[in-house]
């Protein structure tokens, strides 16, 4: 089968390319799924540029979708033709953290698409109790190929982030992840902000249009927004841009014992102004990846239809393309990319 698979270290895109490898066979416990769509994410430009731990050779791809064809012996709830998504985070299943379902803090941990074979190729495996089916009114779209970076939001805004009804919260790039923040804190109440540069104007006017109160190009006007619609600042940040120069407007814009959940990965350290963290005495929380309670929420939003996808999704890139997918996503054209074998 063809899968897009990364052979050498220290060579960035010519340490990749499409390679024909073997079908995989499932195990007794997994199922062997048909790819419909992979999406692009920057994990996949920083193990491709060696800034993210990962294992050689390895099919990328960890964002996808696909139709089970084969069920191993010992699974069951699966049957062939079920669309799926996949909890791609593998843990030793019998340490504190795998307990608790929190697999990615895992010290044993190995995750499909960086250290096992993932969904940039035709075929993938995964362990049945990693995978969930979607819901009847998604089957046959390759919308659920959102599901990991979905999940990550549901992580950070639902499950790391206590948002109330009326809670005023900025958030800080209008970027797929911070979109999708967007639509998660309007369905808990909040008024939200979203924040970005005047190259975000696409960006922003569907931020407006999935529901955003106010949007802002510029610093500026981000501190006259926070004046005119707060008593003081905002009550929660959100920041997803993962760029250092949103840090101190968001602190500014802040209130006093308000919360901060830092959901980008800004991937280099920063500098952040702890003092003001310690004088405003911020409740700031990092959130990273997912937990089974995560994709057990974000199944149950797929079922009540409550979140908008269909605008998400800027290009479906043949996977032979996948130099075209790639250059576009370091341009930062459009929201998400999907690769499909």
């Amino acid at each position: 089968m063809k899968a897009l698979v990364k052979t050498e270290v220290g060579k960035g895109m010519d340490g990749l390319g499409i390679m024909d490898i073997p079908k995989p066979v499932p195990k007794k416990n997994e199922l062997l799924i048909k790819i419909m769509a992979t999406g692009i994410c920057g994990t996949d430009l920083h193990i491709m540029e060696d800034g993210y731990p990962h294992s050689v050779p390895v099919a990328l791809g960890h964002e996808f979708t696909g139709v089970v064809e084969e069920a191993g012996e010992e699974t069951s709830g699966f049957e062939v033709g079920d669309q799926v998504i996949v909890n791609n985070i593998i843990g030793c299943g019998h340490c504190h953290y795998c307990k608790k379902g929190d697999y990615v803090f895992c010290n044993e941990k190995r995750s499909i698409g960086i250290n096992l074979n993932g969904g940039m190729a035709e075929y993938t495996v995964a362990p049945f109790d990693h995978c969930m089916k979607v819901p009847e009114s998604m089957r046959g779209k390759d919308l659920p190929a959102l599901s990991e970076p979905i999940a990550c939001c549901v992580r950070g805004v639902l499950e790391q982030t206590d948002i109330k009804p009326g809670d005023k919260v900025l958030i800080t790039g209008p970027g797929f992840m911070g979109l999708m923040c967007n639509q998660l804190a309007k369905l808990c109440g909040a008024y939200t902000i979203i924040s970005g540069t005047p190259a975000d104007k696409a960006r922003l006017e569907l931020a407006l249009k999935q529901g955003a109160d106010r949007v802002v190009d510029n610093g500026d006007d981000l501190k006259k927004v926070v004046e005119e619609v707060t008593d003081g600042g905002v009550d929660i940040v959100l920041e997803c841009s993962g760029s250092p120069y949103a840090i101190p407007g968001a602190l500014d814009a802040i209130r006093k014992q308000g919360a901060w959940t830092q959901v980008g990965m800004y991937g280099k350290d920063v500098t952040v102004a702890m003092d003001t963290i310690n004088r405003k005495e911020l409740d700031f929380k990092g959130t990273f990846a997912t937990a089974n309670s995560t994709w057990e929420k974000l199944v149950k939003l797929y079922e009540l239809d409550k979140l908008q996808l269909d605008d998400y999704v800027s290009a479906r890139i043949p996977l032979e393309n996948w130099k075209e997918g790639f250059e576009m996503f370091q341009r930062k054209e459009g929201i998400k990319l999907f690769l499909v074998p």
